[in-house]
């Protein structure tokens, strides 16, 4: 991980998304650092192992640094007889607790051995040496006992060497650190406050915790492993809770580390207390748009066949089988529909796979293709309905750039979705609907509502004009901005500057 040693007004910590990989997270950290001109910027980017790297977006010019850290990545590091004295102590100490307790966040001992010993530390240590396989087995005894050994030795593997990654490198140096989940790049946020004192901030776009919760649930390589498991009392964790409160501990620290937390849908906010934030920490800054940039699409509007899109990435959380069932059924219904597929299709290939195979089975080769990462805005002028059948989303910043063209949503009953299409409580005056609300996991529904709004042109006109002005009243770009930069310019509140390595 490379940094240049400017130091930044703002380090900005993305996971998965800005500058590499492409989606709603990634327009919004672009059009926060483009919009933020004042405001200098260190971007530090989390990747997956064996990442793409190819083709970063290019960077505005008040980014003056950018480093990127591979999750699970460690460097050679010392022979193992130069292990720290009480390291592997301290360290079942971090992974027992972070793993049977969704609120462990006690890391900053370790941290210190690690600071202390950085340049010491690699995989010849924390994963090859003598040492680390006594660690994993004591790990194994004292969690997951009755687990099947090989998964639940990958598990700890991954796990461990997961969290020694985001320990070792360096931090950047800047006035302010600001993440845009939890997560791992959550835990970095809890680093810099732990290191070097400064103000951390975080906004949640979507609930990380549980996201990942639900990816859990759903894994298959997990349900198959769980009949396995021989703990007839019940009593010890299985492979799915280890995993879920790791993460849930991470975002404990995160919300403990961070001086403001913010989301872009109200509703989260019960979430974050749950989890252990602070209310007076808490506060929602609602995604903007700037309607400017839309009119001239709707001007280059042609005469075009009725033309159906779901955008977004192409994972499991997103529910697309939902979608293509849907699109399926009404293909037999009105003839000369298109159905597009828009969105990045990396990210989870196996599923991908999933949907093309059921896209084959359903004969819609020549119907629905994926297009993969495209120009949305080259697409906006011939999209007709936006249909969104995820299993879990927060504010979708998609709907309210659709809705910026008044193209109607089709949305799940999920986050700010169905807020978006049908108003605030106390909307004044109420503006109606802008699109239709859809149960979760219901192709039949998602059916009936596409029929509507193609069969029933007034009601489809009338659901136009309503989204587009919803948007252009509720949510503005320059709102949105003005409050960020209010955040970076004052960014303590009436928390005052806590001395270094107090977390609040």
């Amino acid at each position: 991980m490379e940094i240049k040693k400017t130091t930044a007004d703002v380090c900005l910590i993305t996971e998965g998304s800005y500058p590499y990989y492409p989606g709603g997270v990634t327009r919004w950290t672009e059009e926060l650092i483009r919009e933020q001109k004042e405001t200098s910027f260190h971007i530090l980017s989390l990747v997956p192992p064996r990442p793409d790297l190819s083709s970063p977006r290019p960077f505005p010019d008040n980014v003056v640094g950018h480093s990127y850290l591979i999750v699970q990545d460690l460097p050679e590091g010392a022979p193992s007889w130069r292990t720290p004295k009480g390291f592997w102590e301290e360290s079942l100490r971090v992974f027992q607790g972070m793993t049977e307790s969704k609120s462990f966040s006690s890391f900053a001992p370790l941290l210190e051995l690690v600071a202390k010993h950085r340049s010491l530390l690699g995989k010849r240590i924390l994963s090859e040496s003598r040492e680390a396989w006594d660690f994993f087995l004591c790990f194994y005894r004292e969690v997951i006992p009755s687990g099947p050994f090989k998964a639940s030795f990958a598990t700890i593997f991954t796990l461990s060497r997961s969290l020694f990654s985001l320990m070792l490198p360096e931090l950047p140096d800047a006035k302010l650190f600001h993440s845009v989940c939890t997560g791992y790049a959550g835990f970095l946020l809890y680093r810099a406050k732990v290191e070097k004192g400064v103000p951390c901030l975080i906004t949640e776009h979507g609930v990380y915790t549980n996201e990942r919760r639900i990816e859990i649930a759903m894994s298959e390589w997990m349900s198959d492993l769980s009949s396995l498991d021989l703990d007839i009392e019940g009593k010890k964790n299985n492979l799915r809770d280890l995993w879920i409160n790791a993460f849930y501990s991470m975002a404990h620290a995160c919300y403990q580390s961070c001086d403001q937390i913010l989301s872009t849908f109200q509703g989260t906010q019960s979430i974050q207390l749950q989890q252990g934030a602070s209310p007076h920490k808490l506060r929602t800054i609602l995604h903007g748009i700037n309607p400017a940039e839309y009119t001239p699409l709707i001007q280059k509007r042609k005469p075009h066949p009725p033309t159906i899109a779901f955008i977004g990435r192409i994972v499991p959380i997103k529910d697309i089988k939902t979608y293509i069932r849907a699109c399926h059924i009404v293909s037999q219904k009105i003839q000369n529909v298109r159905f597009l597929l828009l969105g990045p299709t990396t990210e989870d290939p196996d599923y991908v796979q999933e949907c093309k195979a059921l896209i084959d089975s359903l004969q819609m080769q020549d119907k629905l293709v994926f297009s993969g990462s495209v120009d949305l805005k080259a697409y906006f002028p011939e999209i007709d309905l936006l249909v969104l059948t995820s299993i879990s989303e927060v504010q979708p910043l998609i709907q309210l750039e659709a809705g910026a063209m008044g193209i109607p949503a089709i949305a799940t009953n999920v986050g700010a979705a169905s807020e978006i299409i049908l108003g605030k409580e106390g909307e004044t005056p109420p503006l109606g609907a802008g699109g239709i609300v859809t149960p979760l996991v219901s192709p039949d529904a998602t059916v009936q509502a596409i029929l509507r709004l193609l069969e029933d042109h007034p009601f489809y006109e009338q659901c136009s004009q309503t989204i587009a002005t919803r948007i252009q009243t509720y949510y503005k770009l320059q709102e949105e901005q003005s409050a960020y930069h209010s955040l970076y310019t004052h960014p303590w509140g009436a928390t005052p500057n806590p001395a270094k390595g107090q977390v609040l």
